[in-house]
């Protein structure tokens, strides 16, 4: 099927991680991003904005490590798995007799498909290392927001709190800031995760559609793979032909048209 590609991002910007896996570790022993595999790509305008976001927090100073960008379809699954099970146990705290934290995670994790990850479009940043000059460490945050919003990278949160999950979280909505504001977060991640081919279950030839034209600014309804009257009535008008014409592209399921609708301005 045709998919937006992910390519690595620049060398240059550092992961958590030291040869030995292990984070913490002095800077000069860091793995780049771009060489842990499918953990280190996204898709280009995302790696201009990661590159861009690397470069000015270490012009303030800082620290900038990248704990985790793209997450692979199968590592989404094993992780929502193990919320899965936490969940079904009644959500026992560690140290609990029913507690397992070798088949357990307490942090919320989204389902396949529906994380900002799987699109390559979401990072979690080693805030804990984060180290501007002359700044306390509550306020480091602070700083990173100061630098991180203007250049399109959304924290989760609503505050700068160090001490609160998802803290390291920050997403580039980029040409999907549309989708984002009319659908919401769930499913402005699955139009990214849908684009690169890697929305796991939801992957469906009616989905992308839908999530190229929500893309182009066609407001059509959730991405909910029923290509309705509102999908066919906005495919026609994106391709400027006729209602039939666009019924018979999506019956014969046409991947042509994909890098069409892609070629249209995001809206």
């Amino acid at each position: 099927m045709w998919t937006v590609p992910l390519v690595p991002v620049d060398p240059a910007i550092l992961s958590s991680y030291g040869a030995d896996g292990k984070t913490g570790g002095a800077r000069t022993g860091l793995t780049p991003l771009a060489r842990l595999g499918k953990a280190g790509i996204a898709p280009a305008p995302v790696g201009v904005a990661l590159l861009a976001l690397h470069r000015a927090v270490g012009a303030a100073g800082g620290d900038f490590r990248v704990t985790e960008l793209h997450r692979d379809v199968a590592v989404q699954t094993a992780a929502r798995a193990k919320y899965d099970r936490w969940v079904a146990a009644g959500k026992p705290k560690p140290g609990d007799a029913n507690w397992s934290g070798a088949t357990m995670k307490t942090a919320f994790v989204a389902a396949p498909g529906k994380s900002n990850h799987n699109g390559g479009r979401a990072i979690d940043i080693h805030t804990s290392l984060l180290a501007f000059p002359g700044v306390t460490k509550d306020k480091q945050l602070d700083v990173l927001w100061g630098i991180a919003r203007p250049l399109g990278w959304t924290p989760i949160i609503k505050a700068p709190n160090e001490g609160e999950s998802e803290a390291w979280h920050f997403d580039y909505w980029g040409e999907l800031q549309g989708v984002y504001d009319r659908l919401g977060y769930e499913q402005a991640a699955l139009a990214g995760a849908l684009l690169v081919g890697h929305a796991g279950p939801w992957q469906s030839y009616a989905r992308v559609l839908q999530a190229l034209l929500q893309r182009a600014g066609y407001a059509i309804g959730e991405i909910d793979g029923q290509p309705g009257a509102k999908t066919i009535g906005a495919l026609a008008k994106a391709l400027q032909s006729a209602e039939v014409y666009a019924r018979t592209k999506i019956e014969q399921k046409d991947e042509s048209i994909f890098p069409i609708l892609y070629a249209l301005s995001p809206k």
